[in-house]
């Protein structure tokens, strides 16, 4: 069931006045009425189902009663059983309010999304009301992919996602959505072109993300194979030199990985990627002016390149420059006030500089930031496009 157990606040919500029993059936009734309302605020469903439906045979004429019972079955995952009631309460009244899209999301949980579809539309689009319209998000999400329109799931997905950016249940089936679509067009990608560049470069990202180096050194020479002067995938061959380089020590790979990302800068020098995977081997190695030079280039053709500057500010530092690389410090803490690097190279340049208090400070929140930091997740990290700056082993004096 999809976010099933918050349905009874925003229907209660907006619950009318109900036509009066004729006598001598109002105390009854009255009683009922009461015993089945408490019962529902307080989620004992099976008292609420007992009450309603005793309600039901004395008054079978009010909507309400029908729409209250069809409540009760959804939220006990009984949604056959919350049809008949909810199609009566709309048939004795079609203005009462949210119990098509019930109805709509009943169907939904039964697989006939067909039937489902328009109900379940027209509450995501036309409700004001910000739980009705994620529950009918979520359902109209879940009909497209049964349905087997990808397009619209995404498209309902990406609504979703910027309706109800920070919930963790949007949050996982966008994550879901995505991954199916995409591994969807990859499919399709292999169908209607399997010799193309295209095909060998995804499949080349895809074991690149999982490390298989070789694997995707093969798809990678082979898109140079085809295409000698196609630009990024030069890039791409030095992120994986430089992966496999690390996971094996091997110098070779290092220096293949730096010859690779030279003769992508040759080919396209705004491959800001390239140009700072270079910098920081330089950096790495000691040819600090020729690191601090790249930097640049990769800043000039991407100012966002937060990893680009604080390898810049990491290298000004190393110069004897710290003035100059605070600024760039600044502005990276700024834009990213989680960035625990930013902070330790501050605190250096500061320390450099004579700076105490200010060094105390940038040292704090560095801290700060590594002893409140979010644990890791067990999901791998596709790091595709730069390799993160890192924080040297020494604590900062």
């Amino acid at each position: 069931m999809v976010a099933g157990g918050v349905i009874v606040g925003w229907l209660l919500a907006s619950r009318p006045a109900s036509a009066q029993p004729p006598r001598p059936q109002a105390a009854a009734v009255q009683d009922l009425a009461r015993e089945g309302e408490r019962a529902l605020a307080e989620g004992r469903y099976a008292d609420a189902q007992k009450a309603y439906e005793d309600l039901r045979k004395l008054t079978p004429a009010i909507a309400e009663v029908h729409a209250r019972l069809g409540l009760i079955y959804f939220q006990q995952g009984k949604f056959t059983e919350a049809i008949v009631p909810l199609r009566e309460a709309i048939r004795l009244k079609p203005s009462l309010p949210k119990i098509g899209a019930l109805l709509a999301m009943s169907l939904s949980e039964l697989g006939q999304y067909d039937e489902a579809l328009p109900g379940v539309t027209q509450a995501f689009s036309q409700t004001v009301d910000p739980v009705l319209r994620r529950m009918a998000g979520l359902h109209l999400q879940r009909i497209y992919l049964g349905l087997r329109r990808d397009l619209d799931a995404a498209d309902v997905t990406l609504r979703l996602s910027r309706l109800y950016p920070n919930d963790p249940e949007v949050l996982y089936h966008a994550g879901r959505v995505f991954a199916n679509f995409a591994y969807g067009q990859t499919l399709k990608l292999a169908t209607v072109a399997p010799d193309s560049v295209w095909l060998h470069q995804a499949a080349g990202e895809a074991n690149e993300s999982q490390g298989l180096h070789d694997a995707a050194l093969r798809e990678y020479r082979q898109i140079l194979s085809a295409s000698p002067r196609r630009p990024g995938i030069r890039f791409r061959i030095g992120r994986v030199l430089l992966a496999r380089a690390k996971a094996q020590s091997a110098a070779d790979d290092l220096m293949e990985a730096r010859q690779a990302f030279e003769e992508e800068l040759k080919l396209d020098p705004t491959n800001a990627g390239a140009a700072y995977e270079l910098a920081e081997i330089q950096r790495q190695s000691g040819d600090l002016e020729s690191a601090r030079a790249n930097f640049v280039h990769a800043l000039t053709h991407d100012a966002n390149f937060e990893n680009a500057r604080v390898g810049l500010a990491r290298t000004l530092i190393a110069l004897a420059k710290p003035a100059e690389a605070i600024p760039h410090l600044q502005a990276v803490v700024k834009a990213n006030p989680d960035s625990d690097v930013a902070y330790y190279q501050l605190s250096q340049a500061h320390g450099m500089l004579g700076n105490a208090g200010e060094q105390e400070k940038a040292l704090a929140e560095f801290n700060r930031l590594r002893s409140t930091g979010r644990r890791a997740v067990a999901i791998p990290e596709l790091n595709l496009d730069a390799t993160p700056q890192a924080i040297d082993l020494e604590p900062p004096k």
